[in-house]
């Protein structure tokens, strides 16, 4: 099993870093400048696409392309976007007919996907050039677009999992808020309380999220090293996961299986529709605004119980890449530029996408946070310190996996299948999936 080296610095060093490092001499508008006279020339019309779970997010998303357009009027952007699943479907379809746009929004787990499939522009050239202005930013933030020593990916934003809580429920309850050692004991114990005493559900069920993090904690991977086959030798890891939830779902702590499996967009969840106290539905931090805005209160973050901290991990809200295809990758890299590295953008933006980790934009941004954004700032600076590096991209079948889990998930907690049955399912057909997609 691979070994988990703990992470060496903290958000708040990092901020400390910035602020001794970046005087306000700062040129911060330089940034918007047009390159190459490439503003004075004929219109290029660039296509990106992005996942958009929220009205939200199309909001900020069109905010930063407006003020884009300003900054270099001789490039113009067409957007799309997608919910949920159908945002994957659509890359592989455009990606298997060579029509992906100029500029992808790809996550983290499918990076080596695209790439390794020679889909995607590397970033190299743009960066040694200072197209894309990487000065000052600890290699961290991209390593996860990093493959085979070339940079795919630009990181937009960086983000961590999230137990979200409901203060004013926990405290109808008599519930403390979950503290970083929050063991599955006193979760168990909570979610009974709750409903006992507010006749709230607790939570909604765990995801593979959950699963990726419940490993973690037992020193385990999802994948191994070669990335051939499960991580974990232990199928009990996988059936101790599920027979809590049905122990849960028996004693109606969590909401209907049915009703989570109805949740078309973030705001649609149980949580932000305050039907429960947790909100463990996959939530990233980032996404807090959506949540408070719905609930129309401040919620607590916390990491998810039973992980000591060290089972999260500081994740890239999303990569924007540029297609291989492309017919205009200067000015794409223009754009991803000036997405992560303008402070306009991220006026725009205030964090939407994850928190900034370019030195200069967090010291030209950094007395403009909210209570929200200091509370994320907070949670994500306990998560760096004492959490673990990220586990490496999942392998190119990951999405086949992916959904594999989550059908054989549904079998087991709708009781058509035993979690033992469920256990060895999973682990024959994913080494089928893996072993088929390595040939």
């Amino acid at each position: 099993m691979r070994s988990m080296k703990m992470i060496g610095f903290s958000a708040g060093m990092l901020l400390i870093f910035v602020l001794s490092s970046y005087a306000y001499s700062l040129d911060l508008k330089d940034q918007s400048k047009p390159l190459n006279g490439l503003a004075n020339e004929q219109i290029v019309t660039l296509r990106m696409t992005y996942w958009a779970g929220s009205q939200l997010t199309i909001d900020k998303n069109t905010a930063v392309i407006e003020r884009f357009e300003k900054a270099y009027p001789s490039i113009k952007v067409q957007a799309s976007y997608y919910s949920g699943d159908a945002y994957d479907e659509q890359l592989m379809v455009m990606a298997a007919a060579n029509n992906l746009p100029d500029v992808v929004r790809i996550d983290y787990a499918n990076m080596a996907r695209y790439a390794k499939k020679s889909l995607l522009l590397p970033l190299d050239d743009y960066i040694s050039r200072q197209v894309i202005d990487l000065e000052g930013v600890h290699p961290v933030h991209n390593a996860g677009a990093m493959l085979n020593g070339k940079q795919y990916g630009l990181n937009i934003g960086n983000n961590a999992l999230v137990l979200f809580y409901d203060k004013e429920l926990l405290n109808q309850a008599g519930v403390e808020p979950p503290s970083r050692n929050y063991t599955w004991e006193q979760y168990e114990s909570d979610l009974r309380a709750i409903r006992d005493r507010t006749g709230h559900y607790g939570d909604t069920h765990l995801t593979q999220h959950h699963f990726r993090v419940w490993l973690r904690a037992n020193a385990a991977t999802f994948y191994n090293e070669d990335q051939n086959g499960l991580g974990y030798w232990d199928d009990q890891l996988f059936i101790d996961f599920f027979n809590k939830q049905l122990s849960w779902q028996k004693e109606g702590l969590l909401t209907p299986l049915s009703t989570e499996l109805e949740t078309r967009n973030l705001e649609d969840g149980p949580f932000p529709r305050g039907q429960t106290a947790f909100g463990g539905f996959t939530y990233w931090s980032n996404q807090i605004d959506i949540v408070e805005k719905q609930l129309g209160k401040q919620v607590g973050l916390a990491a998810y119980p039973g992980a000591g901290i060290h089972g999260m991990y500081i994740k890239p809200s999303f990569f924007h890449s540029i297609a291989k295809s492309s017919k205009h990758p200067e000015e794409a890299a223009l754009f991803i530029n000036y997405y992560t590295n303008d402070l306009d953008a991220a006026t725009a933006l205030n964090a939407y996408f994850g928190v900034p980790y370019n030195p200069k934009v967090i010291a030209g941004l950094k007395e403009t946070f909210t209570v929200t954004q200091q509370n994320v700032l907070d949670y994500l600076s306990d998560v760096e310190r004492y959490g673990s590096f990220i586990d490496p991209p999942d392998p190119i079948a990951g999405p086949e996996v992916n959904q594999l889990f989550k059908s054989i998930s549904n079998e087991i907690l709708f009781e058509r299948i035993t979690p033992e049955a469920g256990a060895a399912k999973f682990r024959t057909e994913t080494n089928a999936i893996l072993s088929r997609n390595s040939l």
